[in-house]
C-alpha cells in the first residue's frame, strides 16, 4: 500500500486526491456519515479520486443541525464538484444519499450541461410523499429508527445505537420536510441501481422505478445483505465502480458484481 492520503477540502466535501481526471463522489445514508465510506480512497485509488459528502448533524459535524434548504445544498455541492479538476464524475449514494447524489445530478445538468453516471443504492426513486410510503410521518419516526438499527445490527449496540439513532431521527424529519419538492424529470446519465436481496425496507424491484428517470442506459443488480449490505460488505459495489474506469456500458459494468 502506498503513503496514506489525507482529505482536503471543507467542511462538507472532502476530497482524496491521487492525481485522477476522474472521482466518485459520496453520499452517505440517513444517520450516517462519511465513515460509512473509510476505506474506500485506497480501493479507489487506481482508478478514481475519492470526494466525501459530510452533511451537517454527524461525526465531526455534530453541533451543526441539519437545517439547509435541499435545492440550496444540492446547489453548493453541485458548484464546489464543478471547481474541483474532473473531467468524468461518478455520483454514489446510500439510502437517502441516493436520492441526494440524484438531485446533485440534475444540477450539475441544469447549471452545466454537465452528465455525472449515477450509483444508486438501496433507495426508491422520487417524487416522495407520506402517501406514496416513499416518507415516513411524524408518528412513524421511532419505528422507522427502530428499523434502520435492526439493520445495522451489531454495528448499533449500547451507546453507538443511541447516538445513531438521534442522528436518524434528525435526518428522518429533514427529509420528510425537503424531499417531497424533488420534481424528477428523465436525465441524460447512465444509472446503476444497487440493492440488498435481503432488504427490508426496500423491495429490490422497487428501484426499477429509477429507470424512467434516464434517457440514457439503465442497469439494476441485487447483491446479497440487507439494507445496511453496503457497511457489512462494500466488495461488490466497490467492484462496480472500479469497473466504470474501463467499461463503457451499464450492463458490462453491473455484471462484475453478479
Amino acid at each position: 500500500m502506498g503513503q496514506q492520503v489525507r482529505p482536503t477540502g471543507d467542511r462538507l466535501l472532502r476530497r482524496y486526491s491521487h492525481g485522477h481526471r476522474r472521482a466518485v463522489v459520496c453520499f452517505h445514508h440517513a444517520g450516517g456519515g462519511m465513515s460509512a465510506f473509510r476505506g474506500w480512497a485506497d480501493a479507489l485509488a487506481p482508478n478514481f479520486d475519492l470526494v466525501l459528502v459530510q452533511l451537517k448533524g454527524r461525526e465531526d459535524r455534530i453541533v451543526e443541525p441539519l437545517t439547509d434548504d435541499l435545492g440550496d445544498l444540492v446547489l453548493e455541492i453541485a458548484q464546489a464538484i464543478c471547481r474541483m479538476p474532473y473531467d468524468d464524475v461518478v455520483l454514489l449514494g446510500h439510502s437517502m444519499g441516493a436520492t441526494l447524489a440524484w438531485a446533485v445530478a440534475d444540477m450539475l445538468w441544469a447549471i452545466e450541461r454537465r452528465p455525472a453516471r449515477v450509483v444508486l443504492s438501496a433507495q426508491a426513486p422520487p417524487p416522495y410523499s407520506r402517501k406514496s410510503g416513499g416518507l415516513p410521518a411524524p408518528e412513524d419516526f421511532a419505528e422507522c429508527t427502530a428499523g434502520f438499527l435492526d439493520a445495522l445490527g451489531e454495528a448499533a449496540t449500547g451507546t453507538v445505537g443511541e447516538f445513531y439513532g438521534d442522528t436518524l431521527a434528525a435526518d428522518l424529519a429533514w427529509m420528510s420536510r425537503e424531499f417531497p419538492s424533488l420534481t424528477p424529470r428523465p436525465l441524460p446519465v447512465d444509472v446503476y441501481c444497487v440493492s440488498g436481496e435481503q432488504d427490508l425496507l426496500l423491495k429490490p424491484d422497487v428501484m426499477g422505478g429509477w429507470a424512467a428517470l434516464t434517457t440514457r442506459d439503465f442497469s439494476q443488480v441485487t447483491v446479497a445483505g440487507g439494507h445496511m449490505y453496503l457497511l457489512a460488505d462494500p466488495g461488490p459495489l466497490l467492484r462496480l465502480v472500479n469497473m466504470l474506469a474501463v467499461q463503457d456500458s451499464a450492463d458490462k459494468a453491473a455484471a462484475v458484481v453478479r
